[in-house]
């Protein structure tokens, strides 16, 4: 005799694969969201800042010189001012400062660039394990939840189909039982009216 197949919920693990494919899903944009601000945070300090601050320093170097022109042109144009040309003076001071302030921030941009990729690459070690799993065991997963909703189904659609035909099977042989009955009420009444018969007649006679 066959075992029976405890079925407890086929809706149960039909919703369970509806999550299961939401999950893998969501983590899948998740992880595609994180790693692309990952490679634009390092896109821009590694190219637009780095070009921002480098161009920075070539033009406040021009206008050093262009300061330090001015600077030695009053120089040669004011040789007896006691104070001296001061004006140039501060100017030649503040583009200086303005060089070492974008020198700063370039070594500072260099820096954070060398941060982002070691936690890029440190990022990308930790969620390898889950990205191969979302295109590997997980959807293995899926396909043997389908299989198994499928397998389910396959059987309750036989189970029914054989109940169905246990019942037609059963009332046929109701229906023959009955006929059977009938048959046999029917050849019990013709048994019984021919002897009656027989008896008239052998009455008959024996007037």
């Amino acid at each position: 005799m066959p075992e029976a197949v405890n079925i407890k919920s086929l809706d149960g693990l039909r919703d369970f694969r509806v999550a299961l494919i939401d999950y893998i899903d969501k983590a899948k944009r998740a992880t595609s969201s994180a790693e692309s601000e990952i490679n634009h945070m390092h896109s821009w300090l590694s190219n637009t800042q780095l070009m921002h601050w480098k161009h920075s320093i070539r033009r406040a170097e021009e206008k050093l010189s262009q300061a330090k022109s001015e600077l030695f042109r009053a120089t040669i144009s004011q040789p007896d001012n006691p104070r001296g040309p001061t004006d140039q003076i501060k100017l030649v001071r503040k583009r200086k400062e303005e060089i070492a302030t974008a020198q700063r921030k370039l070594q500072n941009t260099q820096r954070w660039v060398r941060i982002v990729e070691h936690e890029n690459h440190e990022y990308r070690s930790a969620v390898a394990p889950l990205t191969a799993s979302l295109d590997g065991e997980l959807q293995k997963a899926v396909v043997k939840i389908d299989n198994a909703i499928n397998s389910i189904e396959l059987y309750l659609a036989d189970q029914v189909i054989n109940s169905e035909i246990e019942q037609t099977e059963e009332q046929i042989s109701i229906a023959r039982s009955g006929e059977d009955g009938k048959d046999q009420i029917n050849e019990h009444g013709d048994s019984q009216g021919t002897n009656i018969e027989g008896n008239e007649d052998t009455h008959s006679e024996m007037e």
